[in-house]
């Protein structure tokens, strides 16, 4: 009984009272479809998938959910999976500029679901890389939330398309990243490895997930680039370096 109280207040922390219950019954009853009234929309979890575990991950042990001191206008969800942590960004930052980044096609299509009718909002069904690049995806895991790429120089072999920070800067004529929340399953290795000089200076708030388990010296190669620039490390969640740029963030 308790446990189920702790998971129902953890939901409204999020959601109105009406759209917990029916978070809460709809994740209990591994429901593919659960209706969010107060909100005007509905959230899609696929079975036989790590869809509900990323939710939990997200709303009920709060892996992005710090305050900030800023409030974010432009925001980077890269390795958006299905597009809840885009949808957490979104209710706490209403009037935020977001990008989901996505490898993989029955992600994006699951994205789409997740986020449909969001105004600005973007989509980008590319790997997040440190060059333009073509790659293969592959699952070694066999699961849905750890997709990850080869580089190929075979465009006729590959199955996903680089874009990197510098082109969502100029595309969307940002002059900053407020938020980059970056979960990709290793590339973060090749992110911080090289052409980081014009978009991490302009990065105020980074978000990382490292995975030494998946690309040995991952957490090295991060926090060594980082902290060549005015860095600190802030805080951390559930496995999450969270990174403040001491040139945009005033600490108390």
């Amino acid at each position: 009984m308790l446990r189920k109280l702790a998971k129902l207040k953890a939901l409204k922390k999020y959601f109105s009272l009406k759209d917990a219950l029916s978070l809460y019954f709809g994740l209990k009853n591994n429901n593919e479809e659960i209706n969010l009234a107060s909100l005007g929309r509905k959230i899609y979890l696929r079975k036989d998938t790590k869809d509900t575990e990323t939710f939990e991950e997200i709303f009920l042990s709060s892996l992005y959910d710090i305050t900030l001191p800023i409030v974010p206008k432009t925001i980077i969800d890269a390795g958006a999976n299905v597009g809840l942590a885009s949808l957490f960004f979104r209710m706490k930052y209403p009037n935020a500029n977001i990008v989901a980044i996505e490898i993989e096609e029955q992600n994006i299509a699951a994205i789409k679901k997740n986020t449909a009718n969001f105004t600005n909002f973007e989509i980008k069904h590319n790997a997040l890389f440190n060059k333009k690049a073509y790659f293969k995806i592959i699952d070694p895991y066999n699961a849905t939330n750890s997709f990850q790429i080869v580089e190929t120089t075979n465009p006729e072999e590959a199955n996903s398309t680089s874009v990197t920070l510098d082109e969502i800067l100029t595309t969307n004529n940002w002059e900053t990243i407020d938020v980059l929340k970056i979960d990709i399953e290793g590339a973060e290795k090749d992110l911080f490895e090289k052409n980081y000089e014009n978009w991490l200076p302009k990065t105020k708030i980074i978000m990382v997930e490292t995975h030494d388990r998946m690309i040995p010296k991952c957490s090295y190669t991060v926090m060594k680039t980082i902290n060549d620039f005015n860095f600190i490390l802030y805080t951390t969640t559930e496995g999450t370096l969270i990174y403040y740029n001491l040139d945009f963030i005033k600490i108390p």
